[in-house]
């Protein structure tokens, strides 16, 4: 007995020094930050901020977008890696050469570079492109059928075009965050899906569901996932520490929007819990769509977009449109076993005015100064990890109006 007690105590730390001698070399490979050095930005890009991206960890393909007449031709490119790591931009014909962070960049005519980023360890690699494109003004009015769509890089949920306005083209959810937390899921059985032919006029639809995360999420205490829809950026890095900072919400805007029209159908989940998975009498569970128009610079400059603690509060909206909910006197939202949206299980067109709460300046509308975020979702408490599990929220045909 003595002898394998003092063994084990001696093979602890010959255990945890191998394993620290093991993890000395980075294996990351990721590109955390690029910018563009420009003396005068302005003339460029609509903001100062805008030369300069932090990349989230499942983002590889970097645009900046710029004037429709402006042209960038030799810039300096400064990319900041992870530790230790190495990056080599990849030539037209696949040959690799090392990149120096500062060297100058020709970005006329939107090119498009391919560059790699290698591990410290040499074992891992990743791909990125960065390139420059010109903001291509539109009339203000969408119309928005989500028929297209596919399955990620991984093949494991689903991804939605959005309009070419929005500045990556595609709508956000929490489909990644989910494969997270239950990875063996088949696509059709994540939050955000595609319902083929299920549309009011028999053309394929989004259905948003309310999902059990399992014995993951349990563990993490986030019990459900709402199904979402959302124009912006999901940070999936920190999709278990801040999840409702992780969903960033908004893109510039140069139309002033009046109204939306939607067509909407609700399937409510039989039992509504809270995050702990306890049942709450008397509360039934509701859909949640809405349109938010805001102010994108605050008063120092600094770039502002919304997430989703603070999407239907932060003082920065100037718009808002929403479906009808119950909300207490301080103005927070109350749950109810009487609800008043009016979403039913049959399909319905809804009309959501946008009502301002101040001026629109005109000059700053013209130079990308407002954002517009739309967010839609299966529990409108599922951002708090409340809800029905079996809630379905099916949208088709979303139509913009602008002034």
């Amino acid at each position: 007995m003595k002898k394998t007690s003092i063994f084990a105590f001696v093979a602890v730390p010959l255990l945890l020094a191998s394993c620290i001698a093991a993890e000395q070399d980075n294996t990351e490979c990721d590109i955390e930050e690029v910018s563009l050095h420009l003396d005068s930005p302005i003339d460029f890009f609509f903001h100062e901020y805008d030369t300069l991206q932090t990349v989230i960890s499942t983002e590889t393909d970097i645009v900046f977008t710029i004037r429709s007449y402006a042209n960038i031709q030799s810039v300096p490119l400064s990319l900041r890696i992870t530790e230790g790591a190495s990056i080599y931009m990849i030539s037209e014909d696949g040959t690799e050469t090392p990149f120096l962070s500062g060297s100058p960049v020709d970005f006329s005519n939107e090119k498009v570079y391919h560059f790699r980023v290698v591990s410290e360890d040499k074992v891992w690699s990743r791909n990125y492109s960065i390139s420059v494109v010109h903001d291509k003004p539109s009339e203000g009015n969408l119309f928005i059928d989500y028929e297209s769509y596919h399955l990620d890089a991984s093949g494991k949920y689903f991804v939605w075009d959005a309009p070419e306005v929005f500045p990556d083209a595609t709508w956000k959810n929490g489909n990644p965050g989910f494969k997270i937390s239950k990875s063996s899921a088949k696509p059709m059985d994540y939050p955000s899906t595609p319902a083929v032919g299920a549309g009011p006029d028999g053309s394929d639809c989004v259905k948003l569901e309310t999902c059990d995360t399992g014995p993951f999420g349990r563990m993490a205490n986030m019990r459900l996932a709402s199904g979402s829809m959302f124009n912006g950026i999901f940070d999936v890095g920190n999709a278990l520490t801040a999840p409702l900072e992780a969903t960033l919400m908004g893109s510039p805007y140069t139309h002033k929007p009046i109204q939306v029209r939607i067509w909407l159908r609700y399937e409510q989940g039989s039992v509504f819990q809270d995050r702990d998975g306890k049942l709450v009498e008397g509360v039934v569970d509701e859909p949640d769509f809405y349109i938010v128009f805001y102010r994108n610079e605050d008063a120092e400059g600094n770039k502002v977009q919304l997430n989703g603690g603070d999407i239907l509060t932060n003082p920065n909206i100037v718009g808002l449109g929403r479906l009808p909910h119950h909300y207490n006197s301080d103005g927070s939202d109350q749950l109810s076993n009487d609800p008043i949206h009016g979403v039913t299980d049959e399909w319905q067109e809804f009309t959501i005015p946008v009502v301002y709460r101040s001026e629109i300046d005109a000059t700053i509308l013209e130079n990308q100064g407002y954002s517009i975020a739309f967010g839609s979702a299966s529990s409108w408490q599922g951002g708090y990890f409340a809800g029905a599990i079996g809630s379905k929220l099916y949208m088709d045909n979303l139509q913009l109006f602008c002034e």
